[in-house]
């Protein structure tokens, strides 16, 4: 009998270790659209002021697009209603009442990728106070999921991109939806082309001469001179270039561990009317005495606009430096 139990036990304890190491696996996939977010709080709640401080920061307007679009598309449903479906949702907020007061963030709880944030207050006032405290940072957890969220999804299906790593010294995730539309020495371009226009990605190398290469100013600078040379419009004397009434808005950032100028704006065809949203990075490499610019852009008329962008970012901060 104990050459019967010993090794039943040994496979029991070994599939209870293998089933804890895993058991991210045994989730299921989680579902939503891109910067959408499900908001669990009472109906009543969601129509007054304390879905007012919910929808001031989640629901805000998303910066240098052509149309107003929320940073996220909100959704809302009873507590009630919180289950089957909605349990395997991507990105989900709780608002609630209760005895636990604080902001808890849950990662993968109920499938896989998955965020879940509970704010949990003893009374409305003070959960509108939790709100304004921490959105902004709650926000952010958000924003910088989603872009993780493209980036695995984008790496089931990638082209063989040793070519723009033969180009440039980096490697970097494009799927394979995008394809090479020309290539220059020390220039690329990429398309996927969508039901009604399209998403471009942009590379090329600009010299470092002196510090004034690298800075904000310069940017849109860069980007005119190639667009006059390298992007032509659909007819003869047209070429892309900045749209300049609106400033573009730019931070500094950091980029496949080197410093990055980020901007965001508004780029249009000279002497026609196409025109929509880019964003650009100016990535400083001082060890090969040079700025590599990565951009995409995004034509697409009477469309929405925010997720091709968010797309587009996800890829660009997928670059790394060879050396």
């Amino acid at each position: 009998m104990k050459k019967i139990i010993i090794p039943l036990l040994m496979l029991i304890f070994l599939w209870q270790s293998c089933s804890d190491d895993n058991s991210a696996k045994l989730l299921p996939e989680s579902n939503g659209r891109t910067h959408d977010i499900l908001v669990i709080m009472d109906n009543q709640d969601w129509k007054k002021e304390l879905g007012d401080s919910i929808r001031k920061y989640f629901a805000a307007e998303y910066t240098d697009l052509p149309q107003s679009e929320p940073v996220f598309t909100l959704h809302q449903a009873a507590p009630d209603l919180y289950n089957g479906i909605f349990k395997v949702i991507r990105n989900v907020i709780v608002v609630k009442t209760g005895d636990h007061p604080g902001v808890r963030t849950y990662t993968d709880r109920y499938a896989s990728p998955q965020l879940i944030t509970v704010f949990e207050a003893k009374n409305k006032e003070e959960l509108k106070k939790l709100i304004s405290q921490n959105a902004l940072k709650i926000l952010k957890k958000y924003a910088v999921s989603e872009i993780v969220n493209q980036q695995r999804l984008h790496r089931k299906s990638l082209r063989n991109n040793e070519d723009i790593e033969k180009e440039f010294g980096i490697k970097i995730d494009i799927p394979d939806f995008f394809n090479l539309v020309d290539h220059k020495k020390g220039f690329m371009w990429f398309r996927r082309d969508l039901k009604t226009g399209e998403e471009d990605l942009v590379f090329y190398e600009v010299k470092l001469k002196d510090s004034l290469s690298f800075s904000p100013d310069e940017v849109t600078c860069y980007r005119d001179s190639i667009g006059m040379k390298f992007i032509p419009g659909p007819t003869d004397g047209t070429y892309m270039n900045s749209y300049t009434d609106l400033s573009p808005s730019q931070e500094i950032t950091e980029l496949g561990d080197h410093k990055a100028i980020e901007t965001r704006g508004l780029w249009n065809i000279q002497n026609d009317f196409m025109g929509g949203p880019y964003i650009n990075y100016n990535i400083l490499d001082k060890k090969h005495n040079r700025i590599l610019v990565a951009e995409g852009f995004v034509y697409a008329p009477a469309k929405d606009k925010r997720d091709y962008i968010v797309q587009l970012e996800s890829i660009l901060k997928t670059i790394k430096f060879k050396d």
